[in-house]
């Protein structure tokens, strides 16, 4: 068993990633900007540590007190719309928290396996014929976020090939869903579905249906995590993705199944995106040769998903 860092472990993959860790029976440290209710039940099985990744000494700190073996760096400013109403915060949080990251396991001497996880934004809009995404598409970038994501990637590129005896890998990961997502398109739709089953609401809104999206489930996604810390090749980057085209109309389709009452819904101006690619999916071959697969089916995860929205909405 392992030492184990998640920074940003309150979110969605880093709680669903702690999850996994604590059940395998490492000692998981994760690094906090502030405590809320995805960590709950992991309370007295981990070590919490609570700071801000623009803090260099603070990260410095944490790496001297996890000590780790493995490495997952998952915290950053990571709302696009935030990266344009503060994109000094994004720049600083994604790029320096990076950097003091890299630096402090550099000169601590460690050599734990370190995943930095970006993001797909880097690749900015692509053709449909371009689809599905392999790891050599070119960047490009539509937002600060998407900024801040390719500094992420290219600094982790760097400390691997500067210091060879680091072991730093890129993830590029593409839409993540299910129970504990927030935020995006299938957690808005199950939101919306269990605010019309409590009588909240009398109709769904939606925006764009036609879009194609690729989705992993969390708790897969965490897996696929594991498997390329265990065999991933250092400075390689991987496409952490499902590899499965899907229409936001039958993703919607799916989740109207499973409601519990007869779910209306209207498309709404508001909800529509001024840039929206037509579809966006990615190649997964180079993370499946390490000898990953999705195993919750779709539904499994709109289900549970639903499931989360029930307890939380009254």
């Amino acid at each position: 068993m392992s030492n184990c860092l998640i920074t940003g472990c309150e979110g969605f993959i880093g709680s669903h990633l702690a999850d996994l860790l604590t059940s395998m029976g490492h000692t998981v440290y994760g690094t906090v900007f502030e405590i809320n209710q995805n960590l709950d039940h992991l309370q007295g099985k981990m070590t919490f540590l609570k700071g801000d990744m623009r803090d260099k000494a603070w990260v410095y700190d944490v790496v001297d007190q996890s000590k780790p073996g493995y490495v997952f760096h998952l915290a950053a400013q990571s709302f696009v719309t935030v990266s344009w109403e503060r994109p000094e915060e994004t720049l600083e949080t994604n790029i320096m928290g990076t950097f003091y990251l890299l630096e402090a396991l550099r000169l601590a001497g460690r050599k734990p396996a370190i995943l930095v996880i970006g993001s797909s934004s880097i690749y900015g809009t692509k053709d449909p014929s371009e689809m599905p995404l392999k790891e050599d598409a070119s960047l490009d970038v539509t937002s600060m976020y998407a900024v801040s994501k390719v500094g992420e990637d290219m600094l982790a590129k760097f400390y691997a090939a500067a210091y060879p005896e680091m072991k730093v890998i890129r993830v590029r990961p593409f839409n993540m869903t299910g129970p504990r997502k927030t935020d995006d398109a299938c957690s808005d739709f199950a939101k919306g579905i269990v605010e019309v089953e409590k009588g909240v609401t009398d109709h769904l809104e939606v925006g764009n249906l036609d879009t194609v999206r690729d989705f992993t489930d969390g708790r897969d996604a965490v897996k696929a995590l594991w498997t390329i810390a265990q065999k991933g090749t250092s400075g390689e980057a991987y496409h952490l993705c499902s590899g499965t085209p899907r229409k936001m109309r039958d993703v919607l389709d799916v989740l109207l199944g499973l409601s519990k009452t007869e779910v209306s819904y209207e498309v709404s101006a508001a909800k529509m995106r001024i840039l929206d690619d037509p579809i966006f999916v990615g190649n997964n071959s180079k993370l499946k040769a390490l000898g990953w697969a999705p195993e919750v089916p779709f539904e499994q995860s709109m289900h549970d998903a639903l499931e989360v929205w029930r307890q939380k909405i009254h």
